[in-house]
């Protein structure tokens, strides 16, 4: 980073948190919260927080330009000219052949105001087109379209400070606890101060917001106006009304009250599923009301009658008198960070700058004018899902993408995908390679991120802040400004001519003089010094206007606000029917934000809920025979979905919810929410009817299957028990090659000496194996598979067909060619014949166990288990390792040489660097001479070789099946043949093999559930792990255990008191706990595991491994509720009960709740219920 400390704003929704971002030790940065922000004061939410590990990861950034020279040609790295002389040929030919009106761009809510002002006089002004819209259409056009008809301009009136300045918060079509977090923190602060605020929420959903409500009015969706008119008939009947108000400053009063006054509370009642009581109380809170703050998201914006919900609602202000005085007014919640700033300049395709109208001939003038271009067309733009439908017919040829992934946020998401296909050119700007749109693009810009550019953005409240360049850009990556400047440059567009950022930013501000939005004299260098300053800012010594209309004066003709009667007061969505019983609404999760291309890189962020869930009722569940964790299929009459099903009270009877996050899985588009979505629009805002979709909803039942296991090891018995829990009707067939399935081999040393009987090392008694409902083909082995018939061939020549088949054929010891096991005294141990045959030898020698000496070959884990298992019994043990170290793959050099201090102090013999060269049998039974190449002779009974396994891959090979060192599979554990899987210790997945027993049930685990239908289900690997069973001693490795030499972004952390053979050591990378081994004490080694395996990271317990706070530590039980500090719901319960009832105490004792503070109305509600 160039200076040490930088202060900017967060990124994510439109709060517009203070963030300061710092140097961390390893060239990455920190984040905390500005705690003299006045927006946040130095609260974060969890995305917020953990924003560096975002900017710290670069591994999935696009780091220079592709091209592909055709659709039927790969992309291949090019250089910026040669990428932007093709951007400015085929736009340049397309608009030649076909019009300015065939090609667009889309745009973000995420660019700064620069980047947006100089995109939309690119293409408004100079390609003569006002095809340019923004996915802020997505959220915000029904709420801008509601202020203009209201207001007269898109001006949000009031200010952040007006929430501690309100006594009553209206809630409406938002959940502010997990969207707008920071602000949620100051309502809750405000009324924990003032317990007579009240806050009233309306939402198809008990919501964490509900939660916190004192009156939650549970409405049907899209019966909001049906609510608000009602509402607005109570204020009048009880004479809550603001006469002066209305009279001098409101147009159209009586046309609204005429409306209000003839509907009936009874059919309010009834339609929006609330009692008259609740409507009535609601009203009364808000007519009784000092301060009367309305807010609002998604819930009105996103529906066929969105302009006319937001003039409903804001009508309830005009009503009270409620605007232009300290705490109150009407508030719609932004969800992207510049969403504002890009209304300021004019983003989207209706409408022009700095608040100008694209239907006003003076405004398209005075825009011309000021561009220095001859005219501006008055046609209006394709909006974001016009545009996609013109790329689809054709009507449209080539589109510029930039920062916003439509393949995952536009309903009807296959259509998307298929005019992303039928497009002429697609250009992508972007920082990810995760962003499922990237994948279409025809040519590919790396762009720059947040902290790695200059600009500014607006939030919610009209608060314009300066956002400094940090750090720079990975690889070839450009700002945004600087790529659309070298485009302009490119198409020999004059007026593109500015040196740098600030240069756009001061032509932007100069275009705004004179205008309601005036910040003509807010330069950079005030925004520098300063801070922060809420528009409009008129004047060099202004300090910027927190609220609007304070003087009662609004930006209409008549400068009085406007009640608005709506077109349509009920709902004209498409209604639930027969097919289609269920309305099913859609929207976003605490920890995540917008399609996951950010928030998803991050681990911390992905345990609250890692995977998409559809939200049903208890009665549709029941009445639909689904239960809590079913695979469920949603369908629409645009696609369909399949995902988990969360049964739960806290959603309406016949509304079901999923959230919009999640796009394509390994190229599986199951997940996908918008699969869903209808492409209904607002008719004036044009924006999408993501809250009210009709759907079906039905339990997943798959196809009948034969499914064929190959082997009957820890694989393949954890794949059959998890696989029964799921599906009990598949027909299963189990060959083993063994006599005896389903047993621990890890056990083995110990059934050798006797310490363990063979029962005691079966996975599953006799009994239990008819529950499975499986054949059991014993000592049948498998010589062939044929793909294309299904069908295998077992060794007593019986063909078996099979849909499905599973390669789980474990692994053989590795034996060196001079082994001779078929001679006397020489041994494996694998298999439970090769355990016999050692026990067996042992006992017929006759000798004492104290005068048996059995040489192990091997010092690995088995070795040394098997060692340790024979010295309990008092055998000599001589071990021999041809490396210098034991278990020289699974430990450190120190760790290393204490545990062959441990084990020779148990007087057990070791040579190292060594290997045996010869055996001979003596002339004495049962009696060896075992050469080593040093020249050693060792006299013993028997040699036993550990020294390590191989894959059983000659089935897999002879089948045709891609095989490197192993089988080569996918994240579902699919090899090259779509019906074929493997797992265990044949399995190959990235490059590496995973040969230990939790690896081999893992990927059973995840094979079971994918199989069943679970499209979520899929393999990362595994972490290695080795625990040492000798007793009385402590040891254990995970994960990695060394440091690459010249690698400074890693760090070790150590504490030893060698004397005492006590060794910790954690290895860390990025912030995450990668490795560890523990010998003298392994407490830790469940919390590390669980920490290595999730790879959420560290964050503070980063300054606690190895110094005692780690051993204290609890795993999460029950589901996750704090992801900040690791608490589920289960710790939470067990400190309730214990006695910590007051709800302070339990953040504190527990830890939830301490961090960003968005789990805290969760942490509440647990208490509530325990209570």
């Amino acid at each position: 980073m160039q200076n040490t400390e930088i202060k900017t704003t967060c990124s994510y929704c439109g709060v517009g948190c203070g963030i300061i971002v710092k140097n961390d030790s390893k060239n990455g940065v920190t984040v905390t919260g500005d705690k003299d922000h006045p927006v946040n004061r130095g609260m974060l939410c969890s995305k917020g927080m953990n924003l560096h590990y975002v900017v710290n990861d670069t591994s999935d950034r696009i780091l220079y330009p592709e091209m592909r020279w055709s659709k039927s040609h790969p992309k291949e790295k090019v250089s910026w000219d040669v990428a932007l002389d093709r951007a400015a040929a085929v736009f340049s030919s397309i608009i030649k052949k076909h019009g300015p009106d065939s090609v667009g761009f889309y745009i973000s809510g995420q660019c700064l105001t620069e980047e947006y002002y100089l995109v939309n006089k690119l293409v408004k002004g100079f390609l003569k087109t006002n095809n340019i819209d923004t996915n802020s259409r997505l959220c915000m056009s029904s709420a801008v379209a509601g202020y203009k008809k209201t207001f007269g301009e898109d001006s949000v009136p009031i200010a952040y400070a007006d929430i501690e300045l309100a006594d009553t918060f209206l809630i409406t079509g938002a959940n502010p606890a997990f969207c707008h977090p920071i602000l949620f923190r100051r309502i809750e602060q405000h009324k924990e101060k003032n317990p007579k605020t009240k806050i009233i929420v309306v939402d198809p959903r008990r919501t964490d917001s509900a939660i916190a409500a004192d009156l939650h009015l549970q409405i049907l969706p899209g019966t909001d106006i049906v609510l608000y008119h009602a509402i607005g008939r109570r204020l009048i009947e009880k004479g809550h009304l603001d006469f002066d108000f209305i009279s001098n400053h409101t147009e159209n009063f009586k046309a609204y009250k005429d409306l209000v006054m003839g509907s009936s509370y009874e059919k309010a009642s009834k339609l929006c599923g609330v009692s008259v009581s609740d409507i009535h109380l609601a009203a009364d809170i808000i007519g009784k009301a000092k301060g009367f703050i309305s807010m609002w998201a998604m819930g009105l914006n996103q529906s066929a009658i969105g302009v006319d919900k937001n003039t409903a609602l804001l009508n309830l202000s005009l009503v009270t008198g409620q605007i232009g005085k300290p705490g109150s007014g009407p508030f719609s919640l932004t969800g992207q960070p510049n969403a504002m700033g890009g209304r300021e300049v004019g983003g989207m395709a209706n409408l022009l700058a700095v608040h100008k109208e694209l239907n006003n001939p003076e405004h398209r003038k005075e825009v011309a004018d000021f561009w220095g271009v001859e005219s501006i067309s008055e046609k209006p733009g394709l909006t974001a899902t016009e545009m996609f439908d013109a790329l689809e017919s054709g009507k449209m040829k080539a589109i510029w993408i930039i920062c916003t992934n439509p393949m995952v946020s536009l309903p009807d998401a296959r259509r998307v995908e298929k005019a992303l296909q039928n497009a002429k050119f697609v250009v992508v700007q972007d920082i990810s390679h995760n962003a499922d749109t990237a994948k279409f693009a025809d040519l590919l810009l790396p762009a720059a991120g947040w902290l790695e550019k200059e600009g500014t953005m607006t939030n919610s409240e009209r608060r314009i802040s300066y956002l400094p360049k940090g750090i720079n850009a990975p690889g070839e990556a450009l700002s945004d400004v600087e790529i659309l400047l070298n485009f302009a440059k490119k198409m020999k567009f004059s007026g593109f001519n500015f040196n740098n950022t600030e240069a756009v930013y001061k032509e932007y501000c100069l275009m705004t003089k004179g205008t309601n939005i005036d910040v003509s004299y807010l330069n950079y260098s005030r925004l520098k010094n300063e801070g922060t300053f809420q528009w409009p800012v008129p004047d060099y010594g202004h300090p910027g206007t927190p609220r609007l209309f304070a003087d009662k004066k609004f930006f209409t003709p008549s400068q009085k606000a406007i009640f608005n009667i709506p077109t349509s007061i009920e709902n004209t969505s498409p209604q639930p029917s027969e097919k289609y019983p269920f309305i099913l609404t859609t929207g976003r999760i605490r920890d995540q934000w917008h399609t996951m291309t950010k928030t998803g890189k991050v681990s911390r962020l992905m345990t609250h809920t890692p995977s998409p869930v559809l939200e049903i009722n208890p009665i549709d569940a029941y009445k639909s025979e689904i239960k809590n964790g079913d695979i469920v299929v949603v369908s629409s009459k645009n696609g369909e979905v399949r995902v988990k099903a969360k049964v739960t009270d806290t959603i309406k009877e016949g509304v079901l919810f999923l959230p919009m996050h999640w796009g394509k899985q390994l190229d599986n588009d199951l997940n996908r929410t918008n699969n869903l979505t209808n492409t209904i629009v607002d008719p004036i805002s044009k924006e999408p009817d993501f809250k009210y979709t009709t759907v079906s909803v039905i339990k997943y039942v798959k196809p009948f299957q034969k499914i064929a296991v190959v082997g009957a090891g820890a694989a393949a018995f954890r794949f059959i028990q998890n696989y029964r829990e799921i599906n009990t009707t598949d027909e299963i067939i189990v060959f083993s090659n063994e006599e005896n399935p389903f047993y621990n081999r890890v056990l083995l040393p110990e059934y050798v000496t006797g310490e363990f009987t063979w029962e005691s090392l079966l996975k599953i008694k006799s009994d239990g194996m008819s529950q499975l409902n499986i054949t059991m083909k014993s000592g049948v082995a498998i010589e062939n598979v044929n793909t294309t018939d299904k069908t295998i061939t077992d060794s007593n020549e019986v063909v078996h067909q099979f849909d499905t088949l599973i390669m789980a054929t474990g692994s053989r010891p590795f034996i060196p060619e001079n082994a001779q096991l078929h001679l006397p005294g020489r041994f494996t141990i694998r298999k439970k014949n090769d355990a016999d045959k050692l026990k067996n030898y042992l006992d017929g020698t006759n000798l004492p166990t104290e005068e048996q000496h059995v040489v192990i070959v091997g010092g690995g884990l088995l070795g040394l288990e098997l060692a340790a298992a024979l010295k309990h019994k008092k055998v000599k043990i001589t071990i021999i390792q041809r490396a210098s170290r034991l278990m020289e793959r699974q430990l450190d050099r120190i760790s290393s040489k204490l545990l062959a201090e441990e084990v020779q102090q148990r007087d057990i013999q070791i040579y190292f660097d060594n290997e045996v060269s010869t055996v001979f049998e003596t002339d004495n039974a049962n009696e060896l001479e075992i050469a080593l190449k040093s020249g050693r002779i060792i006299t013993a009974n028997a040699i036993v070789y550990t020294i390590g396994t191989i894959p059983n891959i000659e089935l897999a090979k002879e089948t045709g099946l891609a095989c490197g060192r192993g089988v080569k599979v996918n994240q579902y554990l699919q090899t090259s043949h779509p019906d074929v899987f493997a797992i265990g210790e044949i399995a190959e997945f990235n490059n590496m093999l995973f040969g230990i027993t939790s690896a081999a049930e893992e990927q059973a685990d995840v094979l079971a559930n994918f199989i069943a239908g679970d499209i979520s289900s899929f393999y990362k690997g595994s972490v290695l792990m080795n625990i040492l069973k000798l007793e009385d001693i402590n040891l254990c490795s995970i994960g990695e255990i060394e440091v690459p030499e010249n690698d400074d972004s890693y760090e070790e952390i150590v504490f030893a008191d060698l004397g005492k053979r006590y060794y910790k050591k954690c290895i860390v990378k990025n912030d995450l706990l990668i490795g560890a081994i523990l010998m003298g004490d392994k407490n830790e080694f469940a919390e590390f595991k669980t920490m290595i395996e999730s790879k959420i990271e560290l964050a503070d317990k980063r300054n606690t491994l190895l110094r005692g706070s780690s051993s204290e530590a609890k795993p999460v039980i029950g589901k996750l509720v704090c992801s900040c500090s690791q608490v589920g719901s289960g710790n939470i319960e067990e400190c309730i009960k214990s006695g910590v009832t007051n709800f302070t105490e339990l953040c504190k004792t527990t830890g939830a709740g301490l961090g960003c503070g968005s789990c805290k109305t969760e942490v509440k509600e647990i208490l509530a219920k325990c209570k």
